[in-house]
């Protein structure tokens, strides 16, 4: 959809995609308020870089696919490609996967507002749901590892990723999104990096660049 429609109904306090992206941050924030600062062991740091590694892959492969498929859409159909550009000039390992984050939900947002999917999801949506499917698939060993080193027992955390595994339906998408903040609810030293970081910003007013104008 055009920037003037799409752009602003994402960002706009009632939208759905914009509550899902807000609850994630009120959920960071009363976490960060719960949990003291730790530095992750050994075992807790090579687990967080391999989950963010495949996390960060998916986000990557989605954001690739819908971008090599714009130039065939109507202007009208598709998110600005102004976005993608500027994905291209971020800075940081953070910052670059936070905007992607965000993105990658804003191309996801009409199954957030529960809304036929307009033409550049529909297209990407099959291979996404194969990616993050992938990625629990993955994801798996990493944690079932980190789980029998550390002696901890979450037998329904380990069932759920099974599960997630072999999903079909859309609402994986919005697991995957929720994923971070999921993991480091029940693992709290398992904290991957912030992926709301982007939105926080925009909801602070303390975005730069095009953002100021989406």
């Amino acid at each position: 959809m055009a920037r003037s429609g799409r752009s602003s109904r994402f960002l706009i306090g009632g939208s759905t995609c914009c509550w899902v992206l807000l609850g994630l941050i009120c959920l960071a924030l009363a976490d960060s308020a719960q949990v003291k600062e730790r530095s992750p062991t050994i075992l807790a740091g090579n687990t967080i870089q391999a989950v963010e590694r495949l996390f960060n892959q998916v986000l990557y492969a989605t954001i690739e696919d819908a971008r090599q498929r714009l130039p065939a859409l109507p202007a009208n159909e598709t998110i600005d490609r102004q976005y993608f550009e500027e994905l291209d000039l971020v800075a940081g390992n953070e910052d670059y996967y936070s905007t992607a984050f965000y993105i990658f939900a804003w191309i996801n947002s009409d199954l957030m507002y529960h809304k036929t999917p307009d033409k550049l999801l529909v297209e990407v949506l099959p291979g996404e749901k194969i990616a993050i499917r992938r990625f629990f698939a993955k994801v798996k060993p990493h944690l079932t590892k980190y789980l029998r080193l550390s002696r901890q027992d979450r037998s329904e955390l380990v069932s759920n990723v099974t599960q997630l595994a072999t999903e079909t339906e859309d609402s994986l998408i919005t697991t995957f999104l929720e994923f971070p903040q999921n993991l480091k609810s029940q693992l709290p030293e398992l904290q991957l990096m912030d992926y709301t970081k982007l939105a926080q910003a925009l909801v602070q007013g303390v975005a730069s660049g095009i953002w100021t104008k989406a």
